[in-house]
């Protein structure tokens, strides 16, 4: 890649962007810390206890600070959350300082090539639409503030990551409200997004929320807002089948952008010999949808025949969880499965947010022949690569394709998806801007 190209982030979230240094400088400025949201996760998953009186002291050093705080090795989506929680732990999280975040991350992933950056922020469930107000018009002031510093070189958008099990359909009519009673609000807000745990929210779930939102957006395009769903990311608690059925239905139902979407591109093999304990709920209506596309999906390679779909699917009914075993035919089941999958989302107008440093370490992609981006541009699936959280990470825009490219994906293709990343903005995706208008190339 050309060092000296632009490129847009699509996938970044706000706070986990900070650099250990200006966390570590963040936290000392700080009066009252929030210790008891990292200490005890931190102790429980890295078994190591930590003295809140003396800590800036016991990691005076940046190295001992990155030592605590970045995540750079495989491990499960609660390993990284534990380190996550430093972040959450040291910050003040009010509208001055996330004011400040907003304008020095822009600046400060300019130097590194991005110049559009989309960046997700999460508010507590117990915020007060006041507080939900003032810091969104924060942020939004902070990416104006470095726009004009920048002489409008690097933009930055908001995307708002609402509760998977909150109360979504008020959370959405609030933020329109604020994008209607402000107008730097209704600029910067474009996207909404669904994070964090998703084991146990299956997209069904916001199937008439995503419906809304795509009515509401041709109704009126000026305050459109994206759905950025990360799903097939973390499924401990799964089959990669029903994994990836997840993904499809996020893509079929209206997401603009689905995080990551590990599951679809992963190879199965991965789990070879291995065995998972899925809900019965979940087995169910994998079952059922293999059956009801049994002709199509055979297509892509064997499946079990429908007779013994059928009586799986009586023979499970009274149980709540399952044992699957991932045997050679499971594995070859799910190959095809995956590509009828990508097939279909080929058909969408979604677009895979791939983050391969994230890939790595909470997807637990252990194997490079293994990892999903190489499955992505095999299917000539639309994706954009990006950094997830770059300061927890330790990585930036070019590492990230760099990355990429060391998993097999030449210069020119990736030349491609920097450019095409731009034409898969939340403003174009929602239509509430033409693409003519907003391809910075």
């Amino acid at each position: 890649m050309d060092s000296n190209l632009g490129f847009a982030d699509l996938h970044n979230h706000l706070y986990g962007s900070l650099k250990p240094e200006l966390l570590r400088q963040m936290g000392m400025s700080n009066p009252s810390p929030r210790w008891e949201i990292f200490t005890k996760p931190f102790q429980e998953l890295y078994g190591k206890s930590i003295n809140t009186e003396t800590f800036f002291e016991d990691y005076k050093s940046l190295e001992d600070f990155k030592k605590i705080y970045l995540f750079n090795h495989q491990g499960p989506f609660p390993e990284f959350q534990a380190k996550f929680n430093l972040i959450i732990a040291l910050s003040k999280f009010d509208p001055q300082e996330i004011k400040f975040v907003s304008k020095h991350i822009t600046k400060d992933q300019y130097e590194e090539g991005v110049v559009f950056g989309e960046y997700r922020i999460m508010y507590s469930p117990l915020d007060t639409y006041e507080g939900i107000y003032s810091k969104t018009l924060a942020a939004c002031e902070g990416f104006e503030e470095a726009e004009l510093e920048l002489s409008g070189k690097a933009k930055s958008r908001l995307v708002v990551s609402l509760h998977r099990d909150g109360e979504v359909f008020k959370e959405y009519e609030m933020l329109k409200e604020m994008m209607e009673k402000d107008s730097i609000i209704k600029k910067y807000l474009v996207g909404l997004d669904f994070c964090y745990i998703e084991e146990g929210f299956p997209p069904k779930d916001k199937r008439e929320f995503l419906k809304e939102i795509q009515k509401d957006n041709i109704a009126e395009t000026s305050t459109a807002l994206t759905v950025l769903y990360h799903v097939g990311e973390s499924f401990l608690d799964k089959t990669l089948l029903s994994a990836s059925r997840w993904v499809l239905e996020a893509a079929e139902w209206g997401a603009h952008r689905l995080g990551h979407a590990i599951a679809v591109g992963l190879d199965p093999n991965a789990y070879l010999g291995k065995k998972v304990i899925e809900p019965v709920s979940e087995r169910e209506d994998t079952l059922k949808f293999q059956l009801d596309h049994w002709e199509e999906i055979s297509k892509y390679g064997e499946l079990p025949s429908k007779k013994r779909l059928e009586s799986e699917l009586d023979s499970i009914r009274h149980k709540e969880k399952i044992e699957i075993s991932v045997t050679e035919n499971l594995v070859s089941e799910t190959k095809a499965f995956q590509e009828y999958c990508m097939d279909r989302i080929k058909k969408t107008n979604a677009v895979i947010e791939s983050c391969p440093s994230s890939n790595e370490y909470i997807g637990m992609v252990r194997d490079k022949a293994h990892h999903p981006l190489v499955r992505f541009a095999r299917n000539d699936l639309k994706f954009t690569i990006s950094t997830d959280d770059p300061g927890i990470f330790g990585t930036n825009i070019k590492e990230e394709y760099y990355k990429a490219e060391s998993l097999g994906l030449d210069t020119e293709y990736l030349e491609k998806i920097r450019k095409n990343s731009f034409q898969y903005t939340s403003e174009i995706l929602s239509g509430r801007i033409e693409l003519r208008q907003g391809a910075i190339l």
